[in-house]
């Protein structure tokens, strides 16, 4: 039994090494094909390669289906290495892609902004941050008010400044992560403010200053103050910017072929009627298992299988010197579930269908459990892609 084992594990390994090679295709500019026009791999990962212009530090690749929206996609980025002038670059796809489905690619190139386009941008969304605020803002008697809440408030600041910087990138690829809590703070303090105290807390009114007025201007200006810093933090010297684009809509993956997953494995019978009494045979098996799920994309569960088969073994005999066969062939038929480690590596639990020819002569048909560990081995059917 350990030999056979051994053997599992031996043959695992080695379809593991030939796995582990990673398709690479290429983006050619000129000719803005991808992969020579041909399907993108699917259900693995793969390198997306291609030659960059001078002076380009990092390449942005968001990939999406084609019938969804961004948020369901995924971002890559490669960056040049510090100190090295590369001719090219190369992302790895580390997200597996669907079978026969179409994708949404969009490459960015960026290179380090100027400090002009910096502070464009900057006074862009500092702009569009006071309009809002003036649209929003009401000075009532009560104090100062906003038409919206202060996360509805919040949520919109941020998105003003994601709009805004959408052409810009940090080298790291980090987001703009949001108004602190300074500035909730600041929004906080809006409903401690008092219009009937305003007169006491403005300094250096004329009579013909509306006090109220003077009063919310200068909460604003306070709080615009506190909203302009964070941006400006966010907007560092190092900022880069895209300069070009490559944009691939509704492009096809490969459609995978039907496979048959097939079990070679070793597993035991129990004969036992309970735990005192452990009598157990064991014998090579064979067998198909039907998948859950497409474990490409699915943890757990869907590593997970039903599986069914036949012991190979015409020589099964019980303590007494009975023989144990089965419904069919002769030989034991066993149904379970299954379990794969290590992709390859499959193990095996469940019941048995056998018939022990008894002393007697008489024939006993009995259901028992068993246990299994086998190698996997997808065999090509060549009928179609594969539904899952």
């Amino acid at each position: 039994m350990k030999k056979i084992i051994l053997l599992i594990l031996v043959l695992a390994v080695g379809i593991l090494e030939l796995k582990a090679q990673v398709t690479t295709v290429n983006l050619d500019l000129i000719t803005s094909k991808i992969n020579g026009g041909m399907p993108l791999p699917a259900e693995e990962e793969f390198y997306v390669r291609g030659a960059i212009p001078e002076k380009i530090e990092m390449v942005k690749l968001l990939i999406f289906p084609s019938n969804k929206t961004e948020k369901s996609g995924y971002t890559y980025f490669w960056k040049a290495p510090f100190g090295y002038k590369e001719l090219s670059y190369q992302v790895l796809m580390s997200q597996p892609l669907r079978s026969n489905t179409d994708y949404h690619l969009e490459f960015g190139y960026y290179q380090k902004a100027g400090s002009d386009q910096i502070s464009e941008v900057r006074n862009l969304i500092q702009q569009n941050i006071k309009t809002y605020l003036s649209t929003v803002t009401s000075i009532k008697r009560g104090g100062i008010k906003f038409s919206e809440s202060d996360q509805i408030l919040i949520n919109n600041l941020s998105k003003i400044v994601e709009q805004g910087a959408f052409y810009f990138e940090l080298p790291n690829g980090a987001k703009f992560p949001g108004f602190s809590d300074i500035t909730r703070a600041k929004l906080e303090q809006r409903g401690r403010l008092k219009m009937g105290n305003a007169k006491f807390n403005v300094l250096g009114l004329r009579k013909e200053d509306n006090v109220r007025a003077v009063f919310a201007n200068d909460y604003l200006t306070e709080l615009e103050d506190i909203l302009f810093s964070e941006v400006n933090q966010y907007l560092s010297p190092n900022m880069l910017v895209r300069v070009d684009e490559t944009i691939f809509e509704k492009y096809a993956t490969e459609k995978t072929d039907n496979s048959l997953p097939i079990n070679i494995g070793y597993g035991a019978i129990s004969l036992s009627n309970d735990l005192t009494d452990r009598e157990y045979v064991t014998s090579p098996y064979v067998g198909l298992s039907f998948p859950l799920g497409n474990r490409t994309f699915a943890r757990f569960m869907n590593n997970m299988s039903v599986s069914t088969g036949f012991f190979l073994s015409d020589k099964l005999e019980n303590q007494l010197g009975e023989t144990i066969s089965g419904p069919v062939l002769d030989r034991p038929i066993y149904v379970g579930l299954g379990y794969n480690f290590f992709r390859f590596i499959r193990l095996n639990a469940g019941g048995t269908f056998i018939t022990t020819e008894q002393l007697g002569g008489s024939k006993a048909n009995s259901f028992q459990p068993f246990v299994g560990i086998s190698a996997e081995f997808n065999i090509w059917m060549g009928i179609g892609s594969k539904k899952r």
